[in-house]
């Protein structure tokens, strides 16, 4: 088995049917960059921007929801509710398509900032002891408790927790391979990181790929070119290979994730492109409000003709597409400079809190579930206590200097 899978001692796991389990030289020689209103731009050129800051908090929001709602969902997920409804996997498509391609994509952009300036070792320096410790500390510390409750809760495992770590980390399990469950997602920004290398190193190869992009990507053909790339990837390299989540032969996710993952890198400092998004933002959330409710209704339908999977999979990427140019047309017009200590807060809580939201989730499940409450007040308290608890974790090791490098904060005295 590939060291990095899903879960070992329970279930196999399946990729859903229609979607996923489920942050100076490039302008050499050009003008000052100017604003959308037409004024230079006043951003230093490695300089946070608030929209994108937004983007990735709101998203994280929307991940504790997408999660609560696998609990109650006929996917195949770590815990299930006593309760399951089919229209769930309908209501999944929401955010679905979007959520995670555009987090990519703001994870290449926050590469790029960060990297403005700086030497490539630097930065990758940089990331390593950002992403390092936090991934070995899930590993061991917070994904064996989600891999035991689910082991235990589908029959595969009648010992405990102590037990069951022991299995895990012996030879024998190590060799079988390492779950990291919802940890992929730093595992495959670290490798993604580590793929950008060569742009790191090189600001001249860099700037001409940007420019050469934003030329290529240039008025309408921003809102076309990319849909039909996500389309090409979702209607093939979907159909084919499917989405596991683990690194190695996940041809589907990396054509879709490491494609936005450098295109939010090489595109984040260039202005044009963003005033194209801008443009197109009400195309793209009119396309979007087409393109979901088809792909609702092609979920839901038993298939043939419009309802194959080549056709599923397309109005799906373009609902994705659409979705994404929306998002990030609006929030850069509304929100690029809107920041404040409350997003400053949120901004850095999101890391930890995302490493600890998922076990949280899955104690919580394993605990409530006997209770019997009705869905609705089960699902309202999965939420809350997922929310809470997280910030709780985050509250709580922010406060302690040996902690944090754990749960990738910076040293308390540079992360304040």
């Amino acid at each position: 088995m590939s060291l990095l899978t899903w879960q070992r001692g329970a279930s196999p796991r399946r990729a859903l049917p229609i979607g996923d389990a489920q942050p100076a030289a490039a302008n050499a020689g050009r003008p000052a960059a100017v604003s959308v209103a037409g004024s230079p731009d006043p951003r230093p050129s490695g300089a946070r921007r608030a929209d994108l800051d937004w983007i990735r908090v709101c998203a994280f929001g929307l991940l504790i929801l997408y999660h609560v709602a696998l609990v109650y969902s006929p996917f195949d997920w770590h815990i299930h509710s006593a309760y399951t409804f089919g229209w769930m996997r309908e209501a999944l498509l929401v955010t679905q398509p979007w959520r995670l391609t555009l987090l990519f994509l703001v994870s290449g952009s926050a590469l790029r900032f960060m990297a403005s300036g700086k030497a490539a070792g630097a930065v990758l320096g940089a990331r390593v002891a950002r992403l390092g410790p936090p991934l070995l500390f899930g590993v061991v510390a917070l994904v064996p408790v989600q891999a035991w409750i689910e082991a235990t809760d589908k029959g595969a495992w009648a010992g405990g927790l102590g037990g069951w770590m022991a299995r895990q980390f012996s030879p024998q399990g190590l060799a079988e391979g390492v779950p990291v469950n919802h940890l992929w997602f730093v595992v495959y920004i670290a490798v993604y990181t580590l793929a950008a290398a060569p742009l790191l190193a090189s600001p001249a190869l860099t700037a001409r790929l940007e420019a050469g992009l934003e030329r290529a990507l240039g008025g309408w053909r921003l809102m076309v070119l990319p849909a039909l790339y996500l389309i090409v990837a979702r209607a093939w390299l979907y159909y084919y290979c499917g989405l596991t989540n683990a690194l190695v032969g996940d041809w589907y996710n990396h054509a879709q994730s490491l494609a936005a993952f450098l295109f939010g890198f090489l595109l984040a400092r260039r202005e044009p492109v963003w005033r194209d998004l801008e443009r197109f933002r009400w195309v793209g959330l009119g396309v979007a409000a087409v393109a979901l409710p088809l792909a609702m209704l092609q979920s839901a339908h038993p298939g043939g003709g419009a309802f194959h999977e080549i056709p599923r999979n397309s109005v799906y990427a373009l609902d994705q597409w659409a979705a994404i140019v929306a998002i990030l047309g609006f929030a850069s017009r509304h929100l690029r400079h809107a920041s404040s200590s409350r997003l400053r807060y949120l901004n850095e809580a999101v890391f930890p809190c995302y490493l600890a939201h998922q076990t949280v989730l899955v104690l919580a499940v394993w605990l409530i579930r006997p209770a019997q409450l009705p869905a609705p007040a089960e699902a309202l308290f999965l939420v809350a206590v997922t929310f809470a608890g997280s910030l709780l974790v985050y509250e709580a090791v922010r406060r302690a200097p040996p902690l944090r490098p754990l749960w990738g904060l910076k040293p308390a005295a540079a992360g304040r």
